[in-house]
Order: C-alpha cells, then structure tokens, then sequence
C-alpha cells in the first residue's frame, strides 16, 4: 500500500511539473499561490460576515460569550469548526475542545490562535475539556453539565461502524443543543430514533451536518424546492448529487480512513422510488464542476445524503451519490484497494485509521501538489415537467469549508432556537428560514457558486 501511495506521489508530481508539457511548472506555482491566497480568503470571508450581520436574515450576534463544545477539536475538521464558531459569531463564544489528548488540544489551540490572528480576529477563551467518547450517555451529560456547554459539535470521526449515538443523546440529556458530522447513515438513524427524548427536553439536534453530507443536503433540498415553484409540488424528482474533492482537503487522516472504510460499504441509491443498495465504486459517471476543476469521473460511494434526503423530501424518484479525488491515479488506488484488500481488514476501524496516520506524510506531500479543493454539483429534475435545475459550489479548502459549515448549523440552532420546534433533525428538514440562513454563510467562501434552470 505505502508503496502504491509512492506511485501516487510520483504521478502526482510528474503530472504538475515541467517534465509533462501538459502540466507546465507554473501549475505548482498556480497551486503554491492558492494555498497563500487562503489566509486572504480567510479575511475576506470574516468581511463578508460583518457585512451579513447587518442583514436580518443571517445570523444574529451573541451580547455574551456562550460556551461551545466541540469533541474532536484537536482535529483538523474540530478546530477548523471551533475557528469558524468565532468568526460567525465573534466575541459571542467561548470554546470548549473535548478529547483526551492534553497534548493534541495545545497544538490545536496554537493551530486556532495562529489562524485567527492572521485573520485578524479577536481571540476566544480556549479550553481543554477531557472526555472519552466510550463513556456512558450518563457521564457524558454529566461533564456537558459541569463545563457549562450552552451547546455541543461532534466532529470526532470516522462514525463508520458506530452505532449508538451516545454524545447525542447525552447533549439532549444536558438539555443543549447539539451538531454532528455524521457520515454513517445507521448512526444518522439512530440519532434520529431520539427525537422523541429531544422534544421531552426541549432540545433541537441535528446529525450529518457538515458541508457533505450537511450543506449538499440543503443544496438538493432548494434545487426541488425552486423546481417545484414552477411546478407541481407532487411532481416526483431524480437526484444526482456528485463530489469533487483534492487529495484529503487538508481534513487529515480521518477522512482517508472514513474512505477505506466506505469502499467496503454498500452505496445506497434510490431508484423507482426505492432503497436499492449498489457496490461501491462503480457506475462512473463524468461530470462537469465547472470553474478550474471541470470534469472529472466520480464512482458511488455510500453518502448518508442520500439516506437523510429520501427521508426528508417526498416524491423522490431517483437518488444517488458520486466521488472523486485528486491526483487520478487516487481513484485507481481505491478500486485496486477494493478488489485486492479483504472485506474483513478494509472495515477495520482502528487498522484503517493507524494505516492512515502511518501513511499521512506521503498524503500530505500530495496534498501541497493537487491543493485541497471541494467542489459539490446538485442535478435535479421534474419526471413529469422535464425541468433541470443544477446547483455547483466550490471552495478551495475543504478543512475550511466543513468548518465553516458546521458553524454556521450549530448557530442557527442556538439563535433560532424559539423558531424551530424540539426534536432530531436532518439537515433538509430544518425550517425553510434556518436552511437559507446556513447556505448564506456557507457562501461566503465559495469561488464558484452556480444556480441554474433549463427546461
């Protein structure tokens, strides 16, 4: 495998430089000035949200510092998440970052610090707050209660092979609001299963709610929203929904870990209005992104969009879900690791992980090569009328763009909190209001965001 990932360096590295005239070395240097414009972009984004204060339908300041939760902040995904808590909504939080590493929360609150001042942006009160996710939902309510969390984000992955929602549940037995990121579609399930205990409490939670799955949910939903403006409302949909994102999106080892372990997962689509279940990486398809990244060949993989959104939006015909990474020769390594690696090793969630870590000094040396961009492309279509509406949006970090998504959920709640009724949401289900409230900000950092319609 080590030596497979070398292959991909090289390739990689042959495919942006001078020695494949395709690839000029200006390429690197193109990439090199991407990665200094995200400092920029990172201020321009912050502009962009004071701007946004002033506009009633986005999300109001806080007087007062709230303290927020974030377990798997010493992660790239957490601390990204944490960041954006304070830039959405500067001056009005305190962060809590949960783990069980004293010595991973001082390199990410260095991390947090070093970012925020680049950007110029006031620096919160950062703590550590220890826990262990194996704890009981019991004992887990309990250090909600005694740290003095106003709400919690769960970004602690991989969820693959989880199963029971205990941070979840804990969160709405404390009796705060609660995020995850969940890509684990029984885990989404089982999460959903404590509704009823949600609104006992009074509490609102929502699960797999990052930018996918999370903001794509939201885009799908506002594409057959538009589409069925101009139409019937019972007009049954087909939704394709595909991803684009290079090398690990600077997100580290847990998403190529979540990947390993998604190859040895059934992918769920929809067809004739049903739940089909199809091998992964199969059925490609080419797709346009559009912008820099034009088209690239995207394969099924498991996506618990596709699991939410059927659940969510009535009169679903046709759903699936797509992927592809950068460099290329990524794609090739994850079908040869599907065909070659037994089922029983691939879906070992501590194995997959540690070969992760052990291999993230070849992954991050890739990642300088192809960058860190996230593309996602929404199409959706009327059965019966035969309009098309596609939705793409681009943003050339995806470490930066999840967290700026998770932030802009787990805000939502806390300050609509009057507006939207107790209970387990998924993403599409959120009220109308709080949906276009998130989008807004998940805007604001994007290089590409395209809404059209065509009959």
């Amino acid at each position: 495998f080590v030596i497979l990932l070398e292959v991909s360096y090289i390739s990689a590295s042959f495919a942006f430089s001078d020695i494949n005239p395709r690839f000029p070395l200006s390429t690197i240097n193109a990439a090199a000035t991407i990665r200094r414009t995200r400092q920029l972009r990172f201020r321009l984004c912050v502009a962009a949200s004071n701007e946004a204060a002033k506009n009633e339908d986005t999300i109001p300041s806080s007087k007062e510092p709230r303290k927020i939760l974030v377990v798997g902040g010493n992660g790239r995904v957490g601390g990204s998440s944490a960041r954006h808590l304070q830039v959405l909504d500067e001056g009005g939080v305190e962060l809590l970052l949960g783990g069980r590493s004293q010595a991973s929360f001082e390199k990410s609150k260095a991390r947090i610090i070093g970012q925020l001042q680049d950007a110029s942006i006031s620096i919160p009160t950062i703590q550590f707050q220890q826990l262990d996710l194996n704890s009981s939902p019991s004992a887990l309510a309990q250090i909600i209660r005694s740290c003095g969390a106003r709400a919690v984000v769960h970004t602690a992955g991989p969820f693959q092979t989880r199963t029971n929602p205990t941070l979840m549940q804990a969160s709405i037995e404390a009796k705060v609001p609660y995020v995850d990121v969940c890509d684990e579609p029984l885990l989404c399930e089982a999460g959903k299963n404590l509704s009823d205990l949600a609104k006992e409490n009074g509490v609102v939670a929502v699960t797999a709610a990052g930018i996918w799955p999370g903001a794509s949910a939201l885009m799908a939903a506002q594409a057959v929203d538009e589409l069925r403006k101009l139409g019937s409302s019972d007009d049954s949909v087909d939704i394709t929904m595909s991803f684009f994102t290079a090398g690990t999106g600077n997100a580290g080892a847990t998403i190529v870990s979540a990947t390993f372990l998604l190859l040895c997962q059934k992918a769920l689509t929809i067809a004739a209005g049903n739940e089909v279940e199809k091998e992964p990486w199969t059925d490609d398809m080419d797709v346009d992104f559009r912008g820099s990244q034009g088209v690239k060949t995207v394969r099924l993989l498991d996506n618990p969009d596709v699991f939410t959104l059927y659940r969510s939006i009535p009169h679903i015909n046709s759903l699936s879900s797509r992927f592809a990474t950068a460099p290329g020769v990524w794609n090739q390594l994850f079908g040869a690791m599907k065909t070659l690696i037994p089922k029983d090793i691939l879906s070992n969630t501590d194995l997959m992980q540690g070969l992760s870590i052990f291999s993230l000094p070849i992954i991050r040396a890739v990642d300088k090569i192809v960058g860190a961009t996230n593309a996602m492309r929404i199409d959706a279509s009327c059965v019966k009328s035969g309009r098309k509406c596609t939705f793409i949006v681009t943003h050339d970090d995806l470490e930066q763009c999840v967290g700026l998504a998770t932030a802009a959920f787990i805000l939502e709640i806390m300050n609509s909190s009057s507006s939207i009724e107790p209970g387990v949401y998924y993403p599409a289900e959120l009220p109308l209001k709080s949906r276009n409230r998130i989008l807004e900000q998940v805007k604001k950092d994007a290089i590409v965001w395209e809404l059209d319609f065509s009959d």
